[in-house]
């Protein structure tokens, strides 16, 4: 008997409004992504801590995965600080590669 292990990554996804981010997380393993998260709105929420809860609770997830992922929570809040006038951000694609930016048309 043998144990597969499989490569997981954490991605985060945004939505960019002008008065407001959703945040969630998504899981991937090999090749399949599975919703970790479910979308906490920022600022009208504590989204930041929400995630940090629901990582915390998963517990066969690493350590330095969660710390990675909430720093670039982190780092995407203080970028929309400074640019959330403006019309979704290419900048936000080419700063944060792995980040999945959700468009949503009006």
């Amino acid at each position: 008997m043998y144990t597969r292990i499989f490569e997981t990554r954490l991605n985060l996804k945004v939505l960019w409004f002008n008065e407001f981010l959703g945040l969630a997380i998504d899981q991937k393993i090999e090749n399949q992504t599975y919703p970790l998260t479910s979308y906490y709105i920022w600022p009208r929420t504590d989204a930041w801590e929400q995630l940090k809860l629901e990582l915390d609770s998963r517990t066969w997830l690493a350590k330095e995965e969660k710390v990675k992922i909430l720093n670039t929570t982190t780092e995407i809040i203080n970028f929309w600080r400074i640019n959330r006038k403006l019309e979704f951000s290419e900048n936000l694609s080419s700063k944060f590669p792995n980040v999945f930016v959700v468009k949503i048309k009006i």
